[in-house]
């Protein structure tokens, strides 16, 4: 039984929990005192951007409302007799001095009777102070006091919001006349919001009213108003505003990095004594953990049934399983450190497997040499991993010794079971067809119909044992083929003439399409009938009824193509890898539910590739299937040519 290790003590523990208190109190001490400071900072910093917007707003109106006083001087002195033509030349030299003025008005008598520009403020000429309620009054308050006033901002007349400097114009303490100064906000707040965004702050100003009470602001955020911003008083001839201000920035304190130094260095503390009590009970537990990681490995490595070897770059052996010490007869201590290829038959057989099985996926098959000095049949396939940046090979192999024995004793079976079947089944189909056809009398209507039964399956039956017996031939290499020049195109027709009358019975159309020159290829004409036959009945059992089944025969230079073609549901994807192997068939509910053995592709593909052609499959869009074969083209006989 494992025993648990004491780590700390308990007056270790107190001392780790005191440093550990006293670590977080000094720290965040430390904080407060630091963000005190850096709020004392960026006050001090609001109160002189308050005093940089303060100035320039006052430097900025100021600039254009000394210009009504000068106009003032020019009425004053010309004893108020200016005309017309003097007006025009004044006020657009006036407007061009101001930055923000919107329009310059003379109201001799309270009744605005120049104005410049005229463009934009037609709405304001001849208008009568008296007659407008939502002005007289602060006009009256301005007449009676003899002193400028900016009001604003203002719903112009003319559309629009505006601050208006009025100044009264008095001759000989007699009153002549109202001087108005309109400045356009938008152009002078968008020169004030390049100031807060140069000094990363936030602004708004509002007006204080008559009572005391302030306005919504017309400038920023009226919320600036109503939380801990900075605010200020603001007085620009006679108009009483003010202003709010605060930083954008965030606080620049060191709060972070106050609280970084303090908390780790009580990490560090925690580390520390963590680090020094447990790293022998750490290492203890990791040597323990490596052996049992290497016992478990070793395990699994000796519990498979193929040879496994490891080895490094250069192809050196470092470790096996026991399987392939089992199979080659060798231990580890005599297999470390020679070349894998030295467990071949042929050593310089390596270069060629090597190449062979760059994928894991890929097999090769090459012969072994076991320690008696005896070749067995190996399957080979190998990956490339990298450990500790250097490359490692691992290399898989199995004995195919056994599965030979039990493949060749099945195919021998199934030879001896169809030489057995075919006698008697010769027999039993001759002695049915004579019967059908009358030779032992008349027969029945219901006899009839149970005889051509058991014929039908007897020739089906005859057909799986011909299909099993070629198979057998073709693997055992004992089928003979009689290669000759023959016309593909004859040959398709036979085949398609041959397979009408199991067209017809299943309502389908069978259609030829060939080339205008005949295509001429070297095999074995009962073999390749042999092989069109068999996809040609394969795509009529899978063709919907009423259909065409196509042959297209296209030659190029070097080979010859055809291509069967049936519309019906296609071969399922996942069985298409499997299409051309012994005994398969596809299971799918949407085909149609045909007999067969499983043979007929796997033979077709063995007859064309002993003719030295191809064979496969591509399904069509949106549904059918293309079963394919090419051959090589022939070169024509001269002398053939001219006999046919």
């Amino acid at each position: 039984m494992h025993t648990p290790v004491k780590l700390l003590s308990v007056w270790q523990w107190c001392l780790l929990l005191l440093s550990l208190v006293s670590c977080v109190l000094i720290t965040e001490n430390l904080v407060q005192q630091d963000v005190a400071y850096a709020k004392g900072q960026q006050l001090e910093q609001q109160v002189a951007n308050a005093g940089h917007i303060r100035s320039f707003l006052e430097t900025e109106l100021n600039r254009a409302l000394y210009l009504s006083f000068g106009l003032s001087a020019y009425v004053q002195a010309n004893k108020g007799k200016v005309t017309a033509e003097e007006f025009n030349v004044l006020l657009p030299e006036l407007v061009q001095l101001g930055l923000y003025i919107r329009n310059i008005g003379v109201a001799p008598n309270n009744r605005i009777s120049y104005i410049y520009p005229l463009e934009g403020n037609e709405a304001a000429l001849g208008l009568y102070y008296p007659d407008v309620p939502e002005q007289w009054p602060a006009v009256q308050q301005v007449i009676e006091s003899q002193q400028g006033r900016l009001v604003g901002p203002v719903q112009l007349r003319q559309g629009g919001l505006g601050f208006i400097h009025r100044l009264p114009v008095y001759i000989d303490n007699t009153y002549w006349g109202i001087i108005s100064i309109v400045v356009e906000p938008s152009k002078l707040w968008q020169e004030l919001q390049l100031i807060m965004d140069r000094y990363g702050i936030e602004a708004g100003l509002r007006s204080q009213l008559e009572d005391g009470s302030f306005s919504e602001s017309f400038v920023g955020n009226n919320a600036l108003f109503y939380d801990d911003s900075l605010r200020l008083a603001l007085t620009i001839r006679g108009a009483e505003w003010q202003l709010a201000i605060r930083s954008t920035d965030p606080l620049k304190g060191r709060t972070s990095e106050i609280r970084l130094v303090g908390y780790s260095v009580t990490l560090l503390l925690l580390m520390l004594i963590s680090w020094l009590t447990a790293s022998r009970h750490q290492l203890q537990q990791s040597s323990h953990q490596l052996n049992l990681q290497q016992q478990y490995l070793s395990t699994v490595m000796d519990n498979v049934a193929d040879a496994i070897i490891t080895t490094d770059a250069n192809g050196h052996i470092e470790r096996i399983n026991q399987a392939a010490a089992t199979i080659f007869g060798l231990s580890m201590n005599q297999l470390e450190g020679v070349h894998w290829s030295s467990l071949l038959d042929d050593p310089q057989e390596q270069y060629a497997l090597l190449q062979a099985t760059t994928d894991p996926t890929k097999v090769a098959k090459t012969q072994g040499r076991n320690h008696f000095d005896q070749a067995f049949p190996l399957e080979l396939s190998r990956s490339e991993v990298e450990f500790n940046q250097l490359k490692k090979n691992v290399i898989l192999l199995r004995d195919m010794t056994e599965r030979h024995k039990v493949d060749r004793l099945k195919n021998e079976f199934v030879s001896t079971v169809s030489h057995e079947l075919r006698t008697p089944l010769t027999a039993i189909n001759g002695s049915i067809g004579l019967v059908l056809g009358g030779v032992m009398g008349s027969v029945s209507p219901q006899v009839q119909q149970l005889l051509q039964t058991a014929y039908d399956n007897c020739a089906h039956l005859t057909h799986l044992i011909n299909d099993l017996l070629d198979m057998e031939k073709l693997e055992a290499g004992k089928m003979r083929f009689q290669l000759q020049p023959v016309v593909l195109d004859q040959l398709l027709q036979q085949c398609i003439e041959q397979n009408q009358p199991l067209a017809a019975q299943a309502h389908l159309k069978l259609e030829l399409q060939t080339q205008p020159t005949p295509s001429l290829v070297r095999v074995d004409p009962v073999r390749l009938q042999q092989v069109v036959t068999n996809l040609l009945s394969n795509a009529i059992k899978y063709a919907p009824i009423n259909s065409t089944v196509e042959i297209r025969l296209q030659t190029e230079a070097t080979q010859a193509k055809v291509m069967i073609l049936d519309h019906g549901s296609g071969v399922p994807e996942h069985f298409q890898p499997l299409l051309f192997q012994k005994f398969a068939q596809a299971d799918s509910s949407d085909r149609k539910q045909q007999s067969g053995s499983g043979l007929g592709l796997a033979i077709a593909r063995s007859l064309i590739l002993a003719m030295h052609g191809d064979i496969g499959y591509q399904p069509l869009q949106p549904h059918g299937s293309c079963f394919y074969f090419t051959l090589p083209v022939a070169n024509p006989d001269p002398g053939q040519a001219n006999s046919n």
